[in-house]
């Protein structure tokens, strides 16, 4: 979405509107006019807060929302947003920390926080936790929040959410085109294969498998990761780290050790050669793969699979029978079977005070309050009674809230960015409940089929890194800089380049050269401290 590292499923939602009662909603004792919402003029003592974070390419970022305006007059406090697009905000990120002159509050990650906490410039939140009710109890109901400390001190409020789907980088196809050529979904990654080279005779124009650079990670990165895991190896993991969680052994790896990681490298470059990969999947932005996929051009991805509802969407306005549906899990060639899929919070992404803000008091006392209930249900669905009501115990979204939304070209995203709401908006604890009951069935069901996949063994969570100390920390970024730069600098090669991979063996010893096995070494000295 894109989504820390990925995009949470909500970014992929479509409100599909039924039975709308222009200007009402109906309720069991009838009509029901919606609120007028009230003027507002600011007091002499109104608080300003600079507020900072990516602006999603599908849901831009309002400086004058429903929630800015509601805030302004429920808390007195005026949220002045800097929104900065994506796919710029690690720069702009970096050179505000860099300058010392971050803003009030700034969306971080982890990194940022593990990197720089040490240099002071984010406000410690330790001290204030006793006058933080909500958050205090987030962390006592959510103990994974512990792990984002440095040195035993919290400097970010993570992302969290009261109730989501489940989605991962779950592997998706056209199934209508396989009802069309006589093909059964395949179960297998060979058989993937095999059908990709049928949909690319049938539709020579295309390339069947595309991929995209989104949440922090590179086009590459994003393609090897699922494919890596599946194969039975791993690649990055939630921060961009290249390690990852092996959760058999429980116990984090470098992936390109394992003969497994080759073989997903060998089974990318073979569909690379064969034209089936997009050739600009190292480079493509979300939109531009967004395009590919709800127009024909491209028919599976191995990513958010929540996007797929816009994708039917889109193609269905044309083809009425077009579908990308949810495969089974693939096995490898050695019977490995398995997916990543995301957590249900975002712990990996989070807002950071700075250090030099006048008032920190009253910044922590407004953060804490959007993260109860009042603050929590006004960022995830609007005004009560105007945007949403509660009927028998759900939220429900109003007619007259949807009605306004449906002739957009996504009416969920153009609602939540008016409202400034969810995950992509102000929301610091989201509910995308109301919506997906009423509005998503497909995602419903994929999400259903990705938790029994959980339960069976075969789906696992994305985990996050342990807290490392300062010396841990220090040396993490000397190798990263080296080991980072000399992967990105080959990787492309192996799946592009005819007989790179002849040169394997020479790549792993430079690897293990340039602090492969230290940060295997690192990372699981820091997990064991956690364990005891």
């Amino acid at each position: 979405m894109d989504c820390n590292r990925r995009l949470l499923t909500a970014c992929c939602l479509l409100v599909v509107v039924g039975s709308l009662v222009a200007g009402c909603d109906s309720s069991p004792n009838g009509p029901v006019k919606p609120l007028v919402r009230a003027s507002f003029s600011p007091s002499d003592n109104q608080m300003a807060l600079t507020w900072m974070r990516y602006e999603h390419p599908s849901q831009a970022l309002d400086a004058n929302s429903v929630v800015v305006q509601e805030i302004q007059k429920r808390k007195n406090v005026k949220l002045e947003l800097q929104s900065v697009p994506q796919s710029n905000y690690e720069d702009k990120k970096k050179t505000l920390i860099a300058t010392n002159s971050i803003p009030d509050v700034i969306m971080v990650n982890q990194n940022d926080l593990s990197d720089f906490a040490d240099t002071r410039i984010f406000l410690d939140l330790t001290p204030y936790l006793d006058k933080m009710p909500n958050f205090h109890k987030l962390i006592e109901q959510k103990p994974e929040i512990n792990k984002t400390k440095v040195d035993g001190k919290l400097y970010g409020f993570p992302l969290v959410t009261k109730w989501s789907v489940q989605s991962g980088l779950l592997p998706m196809m056209r199934t209508d085109l396989l009802v069309k050529l006589n093909l059964k979904a395949p179960t297998t990654y060979e058989e993937l294969y095999q059908i990709l080279k049928k949909l690319k005779e049938a539709y020579p124009a295309s390339y069947p498998f595309t991929s995209r650079a989104a949440n922090g990670k590179t086009g590459t990165e994003n393609l090897i990761n699922p494919v890596a895991f599946g194969f039975g190896s791993g690649y990055t993991n939630i921060t961009g780290t290249k390690i990852y969680y092996e959760p058999v052994t429980q116990q984090y790896k470098f992936g390109p050790y394992a003969p497994e990681f080759k073989e997903a490298i060998a089974y990318l470059h073979k569909l690379y050669k064969e034209k089936l990969l997009d050739p600009d999947y190292s480079v493509a932005t979300s939109q531009i793969w967004q395009e590919k996929l709800s127009s024909g051009k491209s028919f599976f991805f191995q990513d958010n699979n929540g996007f797929g509802a816009n994708f039917n969407k889109a193609l269905q306005a044309k083809e009425p029978e077009a579908r990308f549906e949810l495969l089974p899990v693939l096995a490898s060639n050695k019977g490995v079977k398995r997916n990543s899929i995301y957590q249900l919070d975002h712990l990996g992404e989070m807002y950071a005070i700075s250090a030099k803000i006048k008032k920190p008091e009253e910044a922590i006392k407004l953060i804490d309050w959007m993260y109860g209930e009042e603050g929590s249900n006004l960022t995830s669905f609007g005004v009560e009674n105007v945007d949403y009501r509660l009927d028998g115990g759900e939220y429900q979204i109003s007619d007259a809230t949807k009605l306004k939304f449906k002739d957009k070209q996504d009416p969920f995203r153009a609602m939540q960015s008016a409202l400034g709401t969810g995950y992509l908006g102000l929301a610091l604890q989201s509910d995308d409940h109301p919506i997906l009951l009423s509005s998503a069935p497909e995602l419903m069901k994929w999400s259903e089929t990705a938790n029994k996949d959980l339960v069976d063994g075969i789906n696992y969570r994305e985990v996050n890194d342990p807290p490392f100390n300062k010396q841990e920390r220090d040396r993490l970024k000397q190798l990263r800089t080296q080991l980072d730069a000399y992967l990105t600098q080959n990787m492309d090669k192996f799946i592009v380049s005819e007989g790179a991979l002849n040169d394997w063996d020479q790549f792993i010893r430079q690897c293990r050269d340039k602090g492969a096995t230290e940060i295997e070494t690192i990372y699981n000295t820091a997990l064991a401290r956690v364990m005891k």
